[in-house]
């Protein structure tokens, strides 16, 4: 029986159909005949909590890695030899600096800045540029989208969100120039548009239309091309690309049964917003994480951000027995039921986030698997939500960024070290050689 001739790939193969193209995952037969891998792509992704923590169940116990973790950390005890809690990092552009109130709207805009906003209502924004379009700005050319800029609360960059500071400060994480911020998407079935849509035809309004309109399933137009192409793999690839489609096909099946659900929602009375209290923000959550997942498998995008909410953020969490809003509930002044209250919400960010972390880990990429080649980024600005302090902030990484880190477990910091610093260890790993970043003293040791 002649030796099984196995296909060569080219690393930027879709299957393509009707308006819709599916990136392929890495697969063996993109390595070319006798010749040795090359180094795989770096993903990075920065995760930006509102409204602080509860730090008291943040707090690791120990150093090192049999450091205990806190009880809202305890989802990534599985994964703990791959992630490190750092305590000690701060962000001083955050502080007030003279300009009075304003931490929350100061927190979002200096979280990936590490830069002081000018306080402003109006157009004259000033901040710095954000870490993930530093690096998004150097290798952003290599893949369809330099950046992917995500969030889960809408928000508008007009008009003033918090004492004196324009909303784009409070709703912005991702900015482009000093005085631009990067709007973020915030409807996971816009997002899968944009991922699944053909690439050739992303410019054409009339062409993302029809993609949007389109009642078939994007692997229903792509059926023949993946029939087509699984007959060159050998068993192994096979194998993932058929787990990658069924990935792709779960996640369009739950946007259909949220686009189902949102379309039975009962609007508000007129004036009357919604409250956004439903399950339906879990679901969306997951959604936008499991987006994320595929968007680094098939090298969519390197980069990418994700407000869990708006600085400031009020959302109440019904789902989890949480009636009142998350920003009141921050002003706990102690109080045991408040506190309670908010590690719930704690626990919960942290549960979905352990679990996206989960599928990188189980997810096969070139030389192993996506979290060993990404650097993920979870943390918040401010530190207690009562204080609205800006040091002693609840900050974690996550992955080895192909070689370039490893989980050391609870690292302390000496006194107030800048956040800077682990941005620009996070750019060095992506391969982005910046000498320094914002208020940078030196780049924190990621191994």
């Amino acid at each position: 029986m002649p030796p099984f001739l196995q296909r060569h790939l080219d690393r930027r193969t879709f299957l393509r159909g009707a308006a819709a193209a599916v990136a392929l995952p890495w697969l063996d037969a993109m390595q070319p005949a006798l010749q040795s891998l090359p180094k795989p792509p770096v993903r990075g992704l920065f995760v930006f909590a509102p409204n602080g923590m509860h730090m008291g169940d943040w707090r690791a116990k120990g150093d090192g890695l049999d450091a205990e973790f806190g009880r809202t950390l305890q989802a990534l005890q599985p994964l703990r030899r791959r992630v490190t809690i750092w305590t000690g990092f701060a962000i001083d552009g955050g502080r007030a600096h003279g300009d009075g109130p304003g931490d929350h709207a100061r927190s979002a805009a200096s979280f990936l800045t590490c830069a002081h906003p000018r306080k402003t209502g109006g157009a004259d924004l000033e901040v710095g540029i954000s870490i993930d379009q530093a690096i998004a700005a150097a290798i952003g050319s290599t893949t369809t989208f330099p950046s992917l800029e995500l969030g889960l609360e809408k928000g508008t960059s007009a008009g003033i969100c918090d004492s004196g500071y324009s909303c784009a400060y409070s709703n912005n994480v991702a900015w482009r120039t000093p005085n631009t911020p990067v709007a973020k998407e915030t409807e996971p079935r816009a997002v899968f548009a944009r991922l699944f849509g053909d690439p050739e035809q992303l410019g054409q309004a009339e062409a993302q239309q029809r993609q949007r309109a389109n009642d078939r399933a994007v692997l229903d137009a792509v059926l023949a091309d993946a029939k087509s192409l699984a007959k060159d793999l050998g068993p192994a690839d096979r194998r993932k690309l058929d787990q990658y489609l069924d990935a792709v096909r779960d996640l369009e099946r739950r946007l259909q049964r949220l686009d189902a659900e949102a379309a039975s929602t009962v609007a508000p009375p007129p004036g009357l917003a919604s409250s956004g209290n439903g399950s339906g923000y879990a679901e969306r959550l997951a959604a936008m994480y499991e987006i994320l997942a595929l968007a680094f498998a098939s090298d969519r995008t390197r980069v990418a951000t994700l407000m869990l909410g708006n600085a400031g953020s009020n959302r109440s969490y019904k789902f989890l027995d949480v009636p009142e809003g998350h920003h009141d509930l921050s002003h706990h002044g102690k109080k045991p039921e408040k506190l309670a209250a908010i590690a719930t919400i704690n626990r919960f960010q942290l549960e979905q986030f352990a679990k996206f972390l989960q599928g990188l880990a189980a997810r096969p990429d070139q030389g192993g698997d996506l979290l060993g080649n990404s650097l993920v980024l979870f943390g918040a600005g401010i530190g207690d939500g009562d204080r609205h302090n800006h040091d002693d902030l609840p900050i974690l990484l996550a992955g080895e960024g192909g070689g370039a880190a490893r989980g050391r477990g609870h690292v302390r910091l000496p006194g107030e070290t800048p956040l800077a610093n682990l941005h620009l260890a996070v750019a060095r790993g992506m391969g982005v050689p910046l000498e320094r970043f914002g208020d940078s003293s030196a780049a924190a040791a990621l191994v």
